[in-house]
Order: structure tokens, then sequence, then C-alpha cells
């Protein structure tokens, strides 16, 4: 009987970690695609803002330019919680 309660102790532990692991991953996720798009719409200072608001931090962020400027892409990685995750974005169409 003990023997299953432990081992049931054990697989809750093991549900919790996998949990907490999988709600960092979707929040890096969420803040690198916010991050991602205000540096499309505002620039690199809004997205840095975005990003500390979200107590995370910018790894990398990337703005280019196609050649007749009309359109911008950003590739962003920011680590939240110590989980990286990137995000592109674009305005154009």
């Amino acid at each position: 009987m003990m023997g299953v309660l432990a081992m049931s102790f054990s697989w809750m532990l093991g549900l919790v970690t996998v949990q907490e692991n999988l709600m960092a991953s979707m929040s890096a996720q969420m803040v690198a695609d916010a991050a991602a798009l205000a540096a499309v719409e505002n620039g690199e200072s809004f997205a840095q803002e975005v990003v500390v608001l979200n107590d995370a931090s910018i790894i990398s962020l990337t703005l280019t330019q196609n050649n007749d400027q009309s359109a911008i892409t950003a590739v962003v990685v920011v680590e939240f919680d110590g989980v990286q995750a990137q995000a592109t974005a674009s305005n154009q169409s």
C-alpha cells in the first residue's frame, strides 16, 4: 500500500514539473510574439518595453527592411523564467 502511495506521489510531482515547464514555455512564446509585433509597429524601444513589462529579457532583436523599405521584419529571441523563445513578425502583406 505504501509503495502505491509513494508511486502516486512521484507521478504527481513529475506532472507538476511538466506543467511548470509547459507554462514557462508558453509564456516565453507569448512574450516573444508580442515583442516581435511591437518592434514591427513601433520600433525596438517599444519592443524592449513590452519585454520588460513581462519580466523577460531580450536575447536578440533584428529588424530588417526590404529594398524599397516598404516592409519591416522583426526576429526576436527572448528569455522568460529560464526559457528562450523566438518569434518573427512582418508588416508585409
